[in-house]
Order: structure tokens, then C-alpha cells, then sequence
């Protein structure tokens, strides 16, 4: 039998399901293995398989944006800050960049020369320009202009030699979550190695000095309004915050044990961490970054006999969160003063991705469709 590659790993971890090592692997084995992204689908409907939206749900104007085949697939999401866009990163390379209120697609940039999976995008402005980053399963991390006229340019590119699962930017760096667990700064502007963040035991460390994460990295994400802090989190239930300009053996500043990212799973609002775990309850908790208490577990699950397995979620404001995964294949807005489901979109597959945006919230996974709609605050 052959060795399955890294690759092979990557795939089987995203996509929950073992691939065969006994061929090769190409995009025509997609055919064979996963015949449910290619197979004619109906639209998914925000009613389905009898379950009703709430009547405490606020999501108006539902309006869907279509994943072609083709493109194997939803791997990350992100909403751009300068225009009511979405950039949607997919299996085959490419990410596309489309209008929130039309759902139609604006303009299409190419990530990975080797067509393989956009697994994170990130947006920032520099020197007022618009740029776009993304990060892709063969460790390539690019930087491209972006302009709703003029589209989509590339204008940096670095390959780390290991699958990129997460990244984020500041105005001055980028850093990246990579297979092997190490975390790495780069420069955002000259698109270059700055340093490590953490220890993971190597040739010349043994495991004794490892600093920081024993397991695959699967989030990372700056700390709004503080270029040097960063947090971190996956497999190994400790979500580290960091300061970037420490040596690497110094960096962590503070860890907190219990939550367990599988995904885009981490998100900050002031100094409160929202954290969405792979686990079957209290997956959705809140910290607080200064001291690393648990704040409050906020309830997901409706029935006692669903799990709730969470991917992503984020802030909406200091009272709601949207969170979305695999148990209930859902993604929903809820009051966290009340526990009040104030929206809600249902999918008949897991939901990996969720995003918010000046009244705009949106959902999307293993399925066809990106839901999106207009959340109303007001009552």
C-alpha cells in the first residue's frame, strides 16, 4: 500500500473522510471520491428537513451565492473592509471576490500555482491601498491589490514549504499557522521571513524546550488595535496569546487551557476571546484575555440530543455572536445577555465559515450555497 502523502492528510482532515492511497491523486479522483460537490443539488433553503426559523429570528432578504462545482468546494471566507464584498477562497486554487447585496461575482484572483485548496484570506489597507492575503495547502502566502474597477493584481508572493491552515494581517505583518505547528511573522510589505513564534523541537531543540502548541495549529488572529499580539489555538485545547516581538522561547504571554479549534475558530472584541471548540457542549465560551478566566459558556444546541461541534464563529457586537459547524448544520446569531437565537441560517451540511459586516451576516461549507442576509438589530 502507498505512504499517503502530506497532501492527502490535508485533505482528509478538511474533508472528515479517508482517501484511498491505492491512486493518485487528481482533480478527476474528486468525481469518485466526493460525487456529493459534484452531483446536481436543489437550493438550500433556510427551511428544510422540517425545521422552522424562529420567530425571535431577525435575518431578512436571505439570497444565496452559488459554488460552482468545479471549485471543489468552500475552504475559507472572509468579508473585505472598503466595499460590501466577500472574498471566498475554494479547493481548486482560486478565490473569488463577490457583491453582498447582488451575491454576483466581481472579480477572481489564482493563489496556487499547483491548484490547490485557498485555506485563509485576510484583508488590509496599506498606504491606502485595498490588499487581499491569502494562504493556500502548499504554503504559498500572496498579496494582491485589490480594486473593485481595476480587480485583482497580484503583488507579493513567499512560499513557506508547509500547508498554511490560518493567517491574519496587521499593517505591518502578516503571521501564519502552518502543518508542522510552527507560527511564522512575516514582513506584510517586502513579503519576508521576520521570525518564529513559539518552539517546536527540531534538530536543534528537544521536545523539553518546545514552547507553545503540541498539536496542528488551526487559527491565529491579532489582537484588534495591537500589532504585536497575536492568539493561537487548535488541537491541543490552549488558545496562547502572544507578543511577536519577543524572542521565541518568551513570546507567550498568557494560555488558556480548554478549547479545542478545529477551525476559524477564534475571534476578539475588546478584551473578551470568543472561542467556537470541536466538542459536543459548551462549545461557544467566552474568556477574558487579561487574566484567562472563563467568562460564560453561551448555549448553541437547542435539543439536549444534538451536538453542537462547532467551526467558526464571530462577534456581531458586545451582545451577539454568530457561530456555525457540523452538529446541527447551522449557523446562528445569539444574544448573549439573553440566549435568544436572533437568526438563524439551516444548511443540510456542515457550516465551516461564518462572517458579519455592517449588518450583513453570512454562513457556507460543505454545501453549494453561501447564505447570506441583512441582520436587524433593532426590534
Amino acid at each position: 500500500m502507498l505512504k499517503k502523502s502530506k497532501w492527502t492528510k490535508v485533505r482528509e482532515f478538511v474533508f472528515k473522510r479517508p482517501i484511498p492511497t491505492t491512486s493518485a491523486w487528481s482533480r478527476t479522483d474528486m468525481h469518485v471520491l466526493f460525487p456529493d460537490l459534484y452531483a446536481p443539488k436543489e437550493q438550500v433553503t433556510t427551511m428544510m428537513a422540517g425545521r422552522v426559523v424562529p420567530p425571535t429570528s431577525r435575518i431578512e432578504n436571505n439570497r444565496q451565492i452559488y459554488i460552482a462545482s468545479q471549485s471543489v468546494g468552500l475552504y475559507s471566507m472572509h468579508f473585505l473592509s472598503r466595499t460590501p464584498t466577500v472574498a471566498i477562497g475554494f479547493g481548486n486554487g482560486k478565490f473569488n471576490v463577490h457583491d453582498l447585496n447582488t451575491t454576483k461575482r466581481c472579480h477572481t484572483g489564482q493563489s496556487s500555482p499547483d491548484n490547490m485548496p485557498v485555506t485563509c484570506l485576510r484583508d488590509y489597507v496599506d498606504s491606502d491601498v485595498h490588499r487581499i492575503v491569502s494562504g493556500t495547502a502548499d504554503g504559498w502566502v500572496k498579496s494582491f491589490s485589490f480594486d473593485l474597477e481595476d480587480g485583482i493584481k497580484e503583488v507579493s508572493s513567499i512560499n513557506l514549504d508547509n500547508p498554511i491552515y490560518s493567517l491574519d494581517t496587521s499593517e505591518n505583518y502578516h503571521i501564519c499557522a502552518l502543518d508542522n505547528r510552527q507560527i511564522k511573522v512575516l514582513d506584510a510589505v517586502r513579503a519576508e521571513y521576520v521570525r518564529d513564534v513559539g518552539r517546536i523541537s527540531t534538530e536543534e531543540y528537544s521536545e523539553e524546550e518546545e514552547v507553545g502548541h503540541q498539536q496542528r495549529v488551526t487559527c491565529v488572529k491579532f489582537r484588534p488595535g495591537n500589532r504585536y499580539q497575536c492568539i493561537s489555538a487548535g488541537w491541543d485545547r490552549s488558545v496562547y496569546l502572544w507578543d511577536i516581538r519577543m524572542e521565541p522561547d518568551k513570546a507567550a504571554v498568557r494560555a488558556i487551557k480548554g478549547p479545542k479549534i478545529c477551525g476559524d475558530g477564534l475571534d476578539i472584541h475588546g478584551d473578551t476571546l470568543l472561542s467556537a471548540s470541536f466538542s459536543t457542549e459548551n462549545a461557544l465560551q467566552m474568556w477574558d484575555l487579561g487574566s484567562g478566566d472563563l467568562i460564560q459558556s453561551i448555549r448553541y444546541r437547542e435539543n439536549e440530543n444534538e451536538a453542537e461541534y462547532l467551526y467558526s464563529c464571530r462577534f456581531v457586537d458586545s451582545n451577539r455572536v454568530v457561530a456555525g459547524g457540523s452538529g446541527s448544520r447551522d449557523a446562528k446569531i445569539i444574544n448573549i445577555k439573553t440566549g435568544v437565537i436572533e437568526g438563524v441560517f439551516f444548511d443540510v451540511k456542515p457550516i465551516h465559515s461564518v462572517g458579519y459586516k455592517d449588518g450583513v451576516v453570512a454562513a457556507g461549507g460543505v454545501s453549494c450555497y453561501i447564505h447570506v442576509g441583512d441582520f436587524n438589530k433593532v426590534i
